[in-house]
């Protein structure tokens, strides 16, 4: 459809078309699942970040668990924990810049990548004592992300993630239909040699990562995050929260938090991202280490938002109930009828 420039010259613009519409076939995938402890974790796979969610969790399952008493006080994993996952989120996310696409279009890895050997490696790789440099970015910053989390009294749930990627997307409007374009396509690579690189037709890697957590194959926790790169560094630390804390979803999700973050688009995850709420001792052990952090306002919407559903003794569907928490860095609620 032409569109008139500013100095009156016509220019095309490309819309969508019938059959646009018609070819599209939605995609419906098996979980990619792992375990942490003694939860199976299931999340979205590839194209989707879930796969960072998982290694990290896989890498810190090799570490001791983080101080309850620390947890409990609502300080946070202690300074041990948190410089080990941030280290994790360093690694993994190396990972996903050489290797996540859509895997339509090229293999994805999943089975290495999560393989006990290479997890085993990587914890390995990890210094106690010392933060690593981090390996170089590909993928721009940002995000622009909702997460819906239902449970039902059938014991049905769902775990779901939308976004159309820094706030209104693309901005562009198409002007017959009036659906507005996504800008997710601003994660693909010009570099042919690139996994993610552009190709038509193609899907790009994308940081959603919507997740249920399993006891005795049951669903126990539906839970998901927002905040672009921070999603599986806040879903691991909600897991470890609820898993290896005892926390409940509350406290889960209001517990101080941390991301490793690019100071711009396609720098190394380099600033520790941190909420005072940690404590003097964890923001003194990360810059001791060699972390750049800087810390934020308390409850800082930049942390990210994640929300929680815990189907407590089974759900009502087995005669349990249910407890449910919103992040109180967000607008989101929890209902109930």
């Amino acid at each position: 459809m032409p569109t008139r420039g500013r100095k009156g010259a016509h220019h095309a613009v490309a819309g969508l078309e019938a059959a646009d519409l018609a070819a599209h076939r939605t995609a419906f995938g098996e979980p990619l699942i792992a375990s942490y402890r003694d939860v199976t974790v299931a999340t979205h796979p590839p194209n989707s970040s879930g796969i960072v969610g998982l290694e990290i969790l896989r890498i810190m399952e090799r570490f001791a668990p983080p101080d309850p008493a620390s947890l409990a006080a609502g300080r946070g994993a202690g300074p041990d924990w948190t410089h080990a996952a941030i280290e994790a989120a360093k690694l993994a996310l190396a990972d996903r810049d050489a290797f996540l696409t859509d895997p339509d279009a090229e293999q994805v890895p999943d089975d290495a990548i999560l393989s006990d050997a290479h997890i085993a490696d990587l914890a390995a790789s990890i210094d106690p004592l010392r933060a690593r440099a981090s390996a170089p970015s590909r993928l721009p910053r940002g995000g622009g992300t909702v997460f819906l989390g239902v449970v039902d009294r059938d014991g049905n749930a769902v775990s779901l993630i939308e976004s159309n990627y820094m706030g209104f997307g693309s901005g562009v409007v198409d002007a017959a239909t009036g659906i507005a374009y996504q800008n997710r396509g601003s994660f693909f690579s010009l570099d042919p040699a690139r996994a993610n690189r552009l190709a038509p037709r193609k899907r790009t890697l994308h940081t959603l990562m919507p997740a249920v957590l399993l006891r005795g194959g049951l669903p126990w926790v539906i839970v998901g995050s927002m905040g672009g790169d921070a999603q599986p560094q806040i879903h691991a630390q909600v897991v470890a929260a609820l898993v290896d804390g005892g926390l409940a979803p509350e406290a889960a999700v209001s517990m101080p938090r941390w991301f490793v973050d690019p100071e711009a688009h396609l720098e190394p995850p380099r600033v520790v991202r941190v909420e005072p709420r940690v404590g003097r001792e964890t923001v003194d052990g990360l810059r001791a280490r060699g972390h750049v952090v800087d810390v934020t306002e308390p409850f800082a919407s930049l942390l990210g938002h994640c929300h929680v559903i815990e189907l407590v003794d089974g759900g009502p569907a087995v005669g349990g109930t249910l407890a449910a928490a919103t992040d109180p860095r967000s607008e989101g609620l929890p209902a109930a009828w």
